[in-house]
Formats: C-alpha cells, sequence, structure tokens
C-alpha cells in the first residue's frame, strides 16, 4: 500500500504500518484542531489484535535489525534527516493544526530540534555503541582479552503525548533504532496525524518493514501495547498513567523509561539582567501556550523585586497576540482540549480566591477553540493547585521570597523536579545555587534550550519519571552491557580451580597484600607475586 498523504490534512483518513505495509480499519478516531474545533482527520482505532500484528511483526524483524552494521543503521537516520528538511513546511503546518502551537514554534521547537537531534546522534552513536576494549583489574587474570559490547533490549513500546508530537517519539524512536531495537510507536490520540506523518517518513528513509510499526488509538490502544509481551517501553505521559503502567510492568522486570509530570521553576535574584529576565519569564511560561514539558510554572522573586517583575511580565504577557497558530503574527495559540482549559481556568481561580492577584488575562477566550488569555499573578498562595499541580497553560504565578534559602526550599519542595532556571549577574553564583536544586537540569540566563541536543540529558527526579528521555545517554538505557572476555586456552587450568594446594593458598595471600598495600609495598611483593604465580600455573 501507498504511504498517507503527507501535506497538511483536510479530513484525511491516516493508516496505520505494521510489517512495512499500511492498513486502514473502519473504526476510527477523530483528530481536531484545536483552534477550531474542526475535524482535520481520522485515524485507525487499532484493537489487541492489531497490536499483537505489530508487536509479532517488531519481534521478526529485530534480529535482521540488530546485526546491521551501525553504520548503516546511521545511514538510515541521515536519509531520514533529509527527508524531515525537504518536508519541513508541510510537517510544520501540520504540526501547528493538530497541536495548536504557532507555526513559527512549530519550525523552531519541532523541526529544527528534531533536524539537530539526528545530527547528534549519527555523530555521538557510535562512542556510545561500539564495542569497547577493556583491561582487568588484577594481575590474576593476565593474558586474557576483554570487551564490553551494548546489547538491544528487543521490542521496545513508544508512547509519546500531544505536546511536542514530532520531537518527543523523534527523541525516543531513534536512539532505540540506532541501538539496534525495534519499535512499535503509538501516538497520542490527540495528534495521531503527527505520528502518522513521523512513521511515513521512516519508512520512505529506508527502514526494513517490521522495523518500525504504527499503531494509533486512544487509552485502550495503550493499554493493549503496554499488555502486549514488550522487552521496554517508553512513556510519556500523565504522573497516574505512569504509575498504573510501571505496576504493570514491574512484575515482569520490564525496563520502563517513564517522563511524567513536572513543575518547573524560574528563579529570579536581585542581580537579575532585568529585562532579559523579563523577557525570558514571557517566554518560558507561554511557549506552547504553557504545555512544553519545560514551560515554567513557579517563579520565585525577591520581595524587593516582586512588584516590578510582576508588573513588567504583565505588561510583556498581555501585549501577546493570542489565535489561530496559522496565521502570520500569532504568539500564542489554544490550549489542546476543552479538558485541558477547565483545568487551567479551575487552577487560576482557586489561587484567585485564595488571595492571589490577578495583574492581567484569567479567563478563557469567547468562540471556536480553547483558548485561555495569557495570565500573571502575584502573591500566590503556596497551598494551591497553581504552585502544587501540573497547570500546562500561558499562566506567570509570581511568589516574593525573603532569601534564598526559602527559595531554594521552595523549588525543591515539589514531588516533580525536570528543570528550574536562574537569572542573574554573577553566573559562577548562579552555578553554585544550581548545585542545590533537586531537578535534572538547571540553565542560568536561560531556559529550556538543550531538549532536543543529543549530547545532553533530558530527566528529572522524584516524580518526574525514571531515566533519560531521549538523546545519545539513552542509547545506554535502551541496550544490556555484555562483557566478552578471552583466554587463549593454552594453559589446563588456574589458580583458583582444583585442585587446592598450599602453593595455591601461599599465592592467594601475597595477591591480598598486592592489592591493598600503597605503592611501595605494591613493588615489594610484586616480584615474588609474579614468582608464585608461575610456580602455581607451572603445575596445572
Amino acid at each position: 500500500m501507498s504511504e498517507p498523504a503527507g501535506r497538511a490534512p483536510q479530513r484525511v483518513d491516516a493508516k496505520v504500518l505494521i510489517g512495512g505495509e499500511w492498513y486502514q480499519k473502519d473504526d476510527r478516531l477523530e483528530s481536531l484542531n484545536p483552534a477550531t474545533g474542526e475535524i482535520i482527520g481520522y485515524a485507525p482505532l487499532c484493537n489487541k489484535e492489531d497490536v499483537g500484528l505489530a508487536v509479532l511483526a517488531a519481534r521478526e524483524a529485530q534480529s535482521s535489525w540488530a546485526a546491521l552494521p551501525l553504520d548503516r543503521r546511521i545511514g538510515h537516520l541521515e536519509t531520514l534527516r533529509g527527508l524531515v528538511a525537504q518536508e519541513g513546511d508541510a510537517l510544520a503546518s501540520l504540526i501547528t493544526q493538530e497541536s495548536g502551537k504557532p507555526l513559527q514554534e512549530a519550525h523552531f521547537l519541532e523541526i529544527l530540534g528534531t533536524l539537530d537531534l539526528i545530527t547528534g546522534l549519527c555523530k555521538g552513536a557510535p562512542a556510545y555503541l561500539d564495542d569497547r576494549r577493556v583491561g582487568g583489574g588484577n594481575p590474576l587474570p593476565w593474558g586474557r582479552r576483554h570487551w564490553i559490547r551494548r546489547v538491544p533490549l528487543g521490542v521496545l513500546g513508544v508512547i509519546s503525548p500531544w505536546n511536542l508530537p514530532l520531537a518527543i517519539p523523534m527523541g525516543q524512536i531513534l536512539p532505540a533504532l540506532l541501538a539496534g531495537n525495534t519499535v512499535v510507536f503509538k501516538p497520542s490520540e490527540l495528534a495521531p496525524l503527527v505520528g502518522t506523518k513521523l512513521a511515513g517518513l521512516l519508512h520512505r528513509a529506508g527502514f526494513p518493514p517490521g522495523v518500525l510499526n504504527l499503531v494509533t488509538g486512544g487509552p485502550e490502544t495503550g493499554a493493549h501495547l503496554v499488555e502486549g509481551g514488550l522487552d521496554g517501553l517508553l512513556f510519556t505521559g500523565s504522573t497516574a498513567v505512569g504509575l498504573q503502567i510501571q505496576a504493570k510492568l514491574a512484575p515482569r522486570l520490564i525496563p520502563t523509561g517513564l517522563t511524567l509530570g513536572r513543575k518547573d521553576a524560574f528563579l529570579v535574584l536581585p542581580d537579575a539582567p532585568f529585562a532579559r529576565t523579563v523577557n525570558g519569564a514571557a517566554w518560558a511560561a507561554c511557549f506552547g501556550t504553557g504545555q512544553a514539558c519545560a514551560s515554567a510554572e513557579r517563579f520565585f522573586v525577591p520581595i524587593q523585586m516582586k512588584e516590578r517583575f510582576a508588573a513588567a511580565v504583565a505588561a510583556k504577557v498581555g501585549a501577546l497576540r493570542v489565535g489561530n497558530g496559522m496565521e502570520e503574527g500569532v504568539e500564542v495559540g489554544p490550549l489542546i482540549s476543552s479538558h485541558q482549559l477547565e483545568r487551567v481556568e479551575v487552577h487560576v481561580q482557586e489561587a484567585v480566591w485564595k488571595g492571589a492577584r490577578l495583574l492581567c488575562g484569567g479567563r478563557r477566550l469567547p468562540g471556536p477553540g480553547f483558548f485561555f488569555q495569557p495570565t500573571v499573578l502575584v502573591d500566590v498562595p503556596m497551598d494551591c493547585a497553581l504552585m502544587r499541580e501540573e497547570t500546562l497553560g500561558p499562566v506567570v504565578p509570581v511568589v516574593g521570597y525573603a532569601d534564598l534559602d526559602e527559595a531554594v526550599r521552595w523549588i525543591n519542595d515539589s514531588r516533580y523536579g525536570l528543570s528550574a532556571s536562574i537569572w542573574t549577574a554573577d553566573v559562577e553564583r548562579g552555578l553554585a545555587l544550581g548545585r542545590r536544586l533537586a531537578v535534572g537540569s538547571v540553565w542560568i540566563n536561560d531556559v529550556s534550550y538543550s531538549h532536543t541536543q543529543a549530547r545532553f540529558p533530558w530527566g528529572g527526579m522524584r516524580q518526574f519519571g525514571t531515566g533519560r528521555a531521549h538523546g545519545l545517554g539513552l542509547l545506554h538505557e535502551l541496550t544490556s552491557m555484555q562483557l566478552l572476555g578471552a583466554d587463549r586456552g593454552q594453559r589446563e587450568g588456574e589458580p583458583w580451580w582444583f585442585p587446592y594446594s598450599s602453593d595455591g593458598l601461599d599465592l592467594a595471600r601475597r595477591m591480598r597484600f598486592l592489592l591493598a598495600e600503597g605503592l611501595a609495598g605494591r613493588l615489594i611483593n610484586l616480584i615474588p607475586f609474579f614468582k608464585d604465580l608461575v610456580k602455581v600455573r607451572g603445575t596445572r
């Protein structure tokens, strides 16, 4: 069958990819444009049988794919990079129509981010995946050679979200494939058309049949994949669902990478470069309509500059242009769904009810689409949902702190720990402060930029999840470590083999001092040790 259409769809029927073939189904789900509420396409609703066939296809393809030399696998990624560049305009348009983000963000965060990721993976993968020669730790294995190699886990599931529907799954699928695994990919039910386009690009890049398989559908489809006999799973989504997945897979000891909730912090120091900090705050809270994984959701500012900072951010945020991301100049798009719109509205209303002051925004916008005004609040109580739970909206809650110890305590007092940014003229002070924060990434005078760069780790602490989410570091998490040791086999036995003897015991005692003594002790014992070793080995 031919690949589904790649251009921005108008009520396009997408297909699923299983074993290198595209299939249509009668059962399907709708994909909506969150800016207009209009249906832009349909995707198949895969059942248990469909998922089972996809896992089987991946299983049948895995051994031959893993046996392919690494440079051949890298070659497929290089072909894919060219296709992503060629299809950039159509991809960005589809991302904007299905996820709502402004077109410029689709280009910067998703298209350019994916290209940067592929380049980094192609350059860096050999250092992570090639066999590595290692020496022994003591003289007893003298005469042997050792290598450490990375072995793929096998068949992996990737369940991805809607907020970065291209960049996030690419950041997980591509390292998995590079490492020699095969993948069954389920995109979010809120962005199935971007997921279909992604699968189509890999298909066109020449990845063999069954190496990447696509299944689309809702939560039931995801549950079938979790229970489908995988060798590993990468999931990005809510904490509640992630914990359920972990509980299901734990009895089988299946490696599970979970990228879950976050409540990222934005810490302003008294000497912060004011204009850059204000501009950074507006972008950190509102890019991706506040729904990106590294959008800042808690803003801590010295009490003495709290009012000035909040007023300046409110002026900046209040002037942002809200609308359909396909329209020129739009800076803030819609939220992804009516459910998400209601969540943001409830969080803001609760904060105001508990005493927060609203400086701008705070309301949903009338008309079609799921739009919420960019919002700034000050004096937000620390016990409200806006400061404790994921909001995922264009909201800037500002809290004044008395001293840095208090600010650090507040930042670390969260069940999540993905990222934080620190804003100060004293970079060294900022770096020292960053070492006190229990988060996975800390940026000084910047925010979020490292997400798609393959050489940087991406992940967090506590209930953010487990492991790292993409890039070169993921190559180690998606492989097992295997030791290969080789002896020439020219001796009949070894000193620690049978039969035991007084000579062997003397050798063990001599070895004890050789390993434990300082340099002088080692020099004294080295020659006697080798004499004993030759004596014992001579009897074998």
